[in-house]
């Protein structure tokens, strides 16, 4: 191939295509690293560093089991003595009974082929976070390649550019790369998804009661893999399959049998695995419709170790108030700003423009119904993870129906754009481009020209946290407020912070010898008063009767204290230890 040949190539040919592509990955890399270097202070959610110590429990030949324990799965298995625990006695570390196991599984991947080291050293951040976060990096560029063919196929490659950089450019997509969370592979899914109903669609069109059952294959594959990567997008089904009904009647029953069948024999054997251990499909997440509750606020239940007492104080009203005080506030707060990106109302206002062809409608109908299902599962589903950060977590599900709602905000823009008239190509770019930078104003305000330092004792702090979790033996139980983060980071079986420090801790201590205590700044900053009067044996009182006596209240078991941590921290043990450091005294 001569000079000129390859040239031609380049430019008109096949490798054109390769060539924007590899472009467009060069932006991407230098856009993440805008992004991590000035703002990345590894993960900030409980949620993320439970599914990162599963990752490495996996990754290390383990099995799927949590070192960061919840009093809830204690009492469950206590019920279940072929699980492993006895009526007086637990084997650690425990079963995982609330998380699905497609993103730990993706991780452990990571863990085995990247060069994760788990030792923390001085640096702000935790080299295993910063991997987990170009992990989540590489999925949202995929999503974006997935969503600018969904475009062009839709509509066409102006709108699909469009899309891509306004979904690529949101400052909410950012965060969720950098959080440690699912939401970006369930997001990539929900995509692989929308395209496999797309495909069918333009088949059914082009060959009525031709289409493919290859594609309903694959979308059955998506929705088992989605609903093994969080339960509440397994909702899914019920809009996919009233789809598949309206856009091929004829062809329903030959694709709607394959579908569920692929499905459910991904999610079945997993479901069987959570019966056979707590004797629920769901494990632990099949009580997320009761959490948060009038009786059951915050994280009660999962720190509670004999909750039926008050699960049967749990009514249909509490659930329908709960049901309505959520939806109120995802109606106000969330839907108006659909993935955090303006272009969002364009879709909203798009919902009264007719569509010449049939296919962009249909898809668009399939999307209202989701976004309207997922609305009502996110508003039942909702626990205390909601409240502890309202805009990054893992329930947070209309995320997941943003870059697709984009889709039809940039098709509604090029349609009012037509009637302007622009007929000079550089001026239609021109306004096309300030179009884009203005949507992305918030993402380059907030994210690349912002430091975000981390605050002062912050109480995820990975050195701290692995040093005093390290003075622990492997084989001992450790007992905190802020348990995800003593697994992941010191890989300690930790038990969550019970419900008080007296007939719940005791309960928990005759099961296994809980040998430490460590509570952070997330209860020493609380407000005292409001938890003393509610709860005579309330952690919060302990940490004032321990700080007015200087010394623990009589009869606990853990009264010897380490130097370094007073007064925002309190680590107590049966042992004495002369400093947070990892060796004991003799």
């Amino acid at each position: 191939m001569t000079l000129q040949e390859f040239i031609h190539h380049l430019e008109e040919g096949t490798g054109a295509g390769s060539l924007k592509v590899a472009a467009v990955m060069l932006a991407f890399i230098a856009f993440a690293c805008l992004y991590d270097l000035p703002t990345f202070q590894g993960f900030t959610s409980e949620e993320a560093m439970e599914t990162a110590q599963l990752a490495r429990n996996l990754s290390e030949g383990r099995g799927y089991v949590t070192k960061s324990i919840r009093p809830l799965t204690l009492s469950i298995l206590q019920k279940r003595p072929p699980s492993g625990l006895g009526a007086h006695s637990v084997s650690l570390p425990v079963p995982e009974l609330i998380n699905p196991p497609v993103y730990p599984l993706l991780l452990a991947g990571a863990m085995k082929v990247l060069p994760f080291r788990f030792t923390a050293n001085e640096f702000w951040f935790y080299q295993p976070e910063r991997l987990i976060a170009v992990v989540n990096q590489v999925i949202f560029f995929a999503a974006i390649l997935l969503l600018f063919r969904i475009a062009r196929r839709l509509f066409d490659s102006p709108v699909a550019w469009v899309s891509a950089l306004v979904f690529a450019a949101t400052n909410l997509f950012w965060k969720l790369s950098v959080s440690g969370l699912s939401t970006l592979l369930l997001l990539l899914i929900f995509l692989a998804l929308a395209w496999s109903l797309l495909r069918i669609e333009e088949r059914e069109r082009s060959v009525p009661g031709g289409a493919g059952v290859g594609w309903a294959v694959l979308a059955g594959a998506f929705l088992g893999l989605g609903g093994l990567t969080r339960y509440a997008f397994a909702w899914l089904l019920i809009p996919v399959v009233l789809f598949l009904v309206w856009v091929a009647p004829a062809s329903r029953i030959r694709l709607c049998v394959p579908l569920l069948a692929v499905m459910a024999l991904l999610m079945a054997p997993w479901l069987a695995r959570n019966f056979s251990i707590s004797g629920n499909f769901f494990g632990e997440a099949g009580y997320a419709l009761v959490q948060g509750t009038h009786p059951l606020e915050g994280d009660r239940l999962e720190r509670s170790l004999n909750p039926d007492n008050v699960l049967k104080r749990v009514g249909p009203a509490d659930v329908v108030g709960k049901f309505l005080l959520n939806a109120c506030a995802i109606w106000q707060d969330e839907l108006p700003r659909l993935g955090g990106n303006w272009v969002s109302a364009f879709f909203l206002v798009g919902l009264l423009v007719p569509f010449r062809e049939a296919g962009p409608g249909r898809m668009r109908v399939f999307l209202i119904f989701s976004l309207a299902l997922l609305f009502i599962v996110q508003a039942f589903g909702q626990t205390h993870l909601s409240t502890d950060s309202p805009e990054i977590n893992s329930e947070n599900l209309l995320p997941l129906l943003a870059p697709l709602a984009f889709v039809y905000g940039a098709a509604l823009f090029f349609i009012l754009f037509e009637r302007l008239g622009m007929a000079v190509p550089r001026e239609r770019m021109a306004f096309i481009g300030a179009f884009v930078v203005f949507l992305s104003i918030p993402f380059f305000t907030s994210s690349l020209l912002l430091s975000h330092g981390t605050p002062f004792n912050w109480f995820y702090s990975p050195l701290h946290l692995q040093r005093t979790a390290q003075i622990m033996a492997p084989g001992e139980l450790m007992m905190s407020d802020v348990p995800g983060a003593v697994a992941w980071y010191g890989d300690r079986n930790c038990v969550w912070l019970t419900l008080d420090r007296d007939r719940e801790f005791f309960k928990i201590n005759q099961l296994e010898p809980v040998k430490a205590l460590l509570l952070t700044q997330k209860t020493t900053n609380q407000r005292f008063l409001s938890d003393m009067i509610l709860e005579p044996f309330s952690w919060s009182q302990f940490v004032m009767e321990s700080q007015a006596k200087g010394g623990v209240p009589s009869g606990f078991p853990l009264t010897k204290a380490s130097a370094g941590f007073l007064p925002y921290q309190i680590f107590l043990s049966d042992k004495v230890y002369s400093d947070g450091s990892a060796k004991r005294e003799d």
